[in-house]
């Protein structure tokens, strides 16, 4: 085992298990849809047993796939630890340098915008909402976000900032974030939308019959 800084672990953890990851991903958006529908396809001839089947199968397999993804991580975690001795960087606690380990630079982004005052939020910090190709269209008004927060905050640094507090001053400048904005923009959901259109696809058009 050998110490090493927890951004400067997270290049040697995806050098590791970076393909894995990204393995798993794609087989729970593309993998699971058509394995919920083949369930459902293999012992019924009903289409409506087959539907039910196969919503019956994306429930519990969603519950199984959850369980398994996380002591999958649990796994990983464990086995890099036996390699590396993580060193929390910059005054970070260990569960933090975890995170870092695991998301890099965009988990750092985050972190310091959690635990940073708006007043002290730098470019770099703003760029983990900011900088992506799903976020183009959507820069503008991030950044009137942004500006926002920071000059409602300005002279409030003694006041607690919490993520509902942040959701209801955007909500009343009409500037939070709508349903469309969350499935372009974050990876989660864009997952789901394709997983479980794909489902849905399968189901109602059932192209394998």
């Amino acid at each position: 085992m050998f110490g090493m800084l927890d951004y400067r672990a997270n290049k040697l953890f995806l050098i590791i298990f970076g393909i894995p990851w990204f393995f798993l991903r794609w087989v729970a958006i593309l993998g699971l849809p058509f394995l919920y529908y083949g369930i459902g396809l293999s012992f019924f001839e009903n289409r409506l047993l087959q539907i039910g089947v196969s919503l019956i199968s994306l429930f519990v397999g969603e519950l199984i796939w959850t369980i398994i993804v996380t002591y999958i991580d649990k796994l990983f975690m464990f086995l890099f630890n036996l390699i590396v001795d993580v060193i929390p960087a910059d005054g970070r606690s260990k569960e933090e340098a975890l995170a870092v380990v695991k998301g890099g630079q965009q988990a750092i982004r985050f972190l310091n915008l959690n635990k940073k005052h708006p007043n002290e939020w730098t470019d770099d910090d703003v760029s983990a909402y900011r900088n992506s190709i799903f976020t183009f269209f959507y820069r503008d008004k991030i950044d009137t976000r942004v500006e926002l927060i920071k000059n409602y905050y300005s002279d409030k640094l003694d006041v607690y900032i919490s993520e509902a507090a942040i959701k209801d001053l955007l909500k009343k400048n009409s500037l939070e974030v709508d349903w469309l904005e969350h499935v372009i923009c974050n990876p989660m959901w864009r997952g789901m939308v394709i997983s479980y259109g794909l489902t849905i696809y399968l189901l109602l058009f059932n192209p394998f019959k």
